[in-house]
């Protein structure tokens, strides 16, 4: 179950879209690709791929105003009870987004996106497929410290299950030699707990990260408070390999 987009830190663990990205400009636009694989893919906390391996991958449109568009995608193994027909599961994840965000000269950064999660293949009648929009704010320092703030609205929430609310605090930083640090703490909420079946949440993660010949290296930690969500929600270490283009 769907528990992404910039983060405004090194820390990956909650990127909506987790990796970087190296761009190539024409006529004030930046063309950019990234592709990643890891062992795990972990969303808010969450388990993305029944602890499986994922292949992701996603292309951004960006204009030197500060407009982006972008499209993003991995496979994902939700544990779907015995009512839905393996033929309707899902198993790709596309997000397309839209966006505006620049950093200003002071080190602050802000960003606006809307984004709409897609599941091909899924039946209609589990209403997977919705929207959500984010809004962050960060502060960038001369050393190589970054911090962040964020709040994403969904409207609908995942399975028609009503408003979902996540705040999250980040904090990351990098060194020249190319390692990096990050920590993260967020929480998710819901306005219809029962729909849901799950508690509002605590989730929290930290990285630590290495950029040589131009891929990423991370080691990844997750978890979150929540006591009866076993193996979907737990404490867990994960490995991520990138690349941007």
């Amino acid at each position: 179950m769907k528990l992404s987009k910039r983060l405004l830190t090194t820390c990956v663990l909650l990127a909506s879209l987790p990796t970087a990205q190296a761009a190539a400009e024409i006529g004030g636009f930046e063309f950019s690709a990234n592709v990643a694989l890891t062992s795990d893919y972990v969303f808010r906390g969450f388990t993305q791929t029944d602890e499986g391996w994922a292949i992701q991958g996603g292309f951004d449109i960006n204009h030197g105003s500060g407009f982006s568009v972008g499209v993003w995608g991995s496979n994902v193994k939700f544990l779907e009870d015995a009512t839905v027909e393996p033929e309707n599961r899902a198993d790709i994840e596309i997000d397309l987004y839209v966006g505006y965000g620049n950093e200003l000269d002071s080190g602050i950064s802000y960003d606006l996106t809307a984004l709409y999660y897609m599941y091909p293949g899924v039946d209609s009648d589990l209403n997977y497929e919705y929207s959500e929009f984010h809004l962050g704010v960060g502060y960038s320092l001369p050393v190589g410290t970054e911090f962040g703030l964020s709040y994403d609205y969904a409207p609908e929430w995942f399975g028609e299950t009503g408003k979902a609310h996540a705040y999250a605090f980040n904090i990351g930083h990098s060194l020249s030699s190319g390692l990096g640090f990050g920590a993260s703490v967020g929480q998710q909420i819901f306005d219809e707990n029962d729909k849901v079946g799950l508690d509002d949440y605590v989730y929290y993660g930290a990285s630590i990260s290495y950029s040589v010949a131009g891929f990423d290296l991370s080691l990844n930690f997750s978890d979150t408070d929540l006591d009866n969500v076993k193996d979907v929600a737990d404490e867990r270490v994960f490995f991520m390999l990138s690349k941007s283009f």
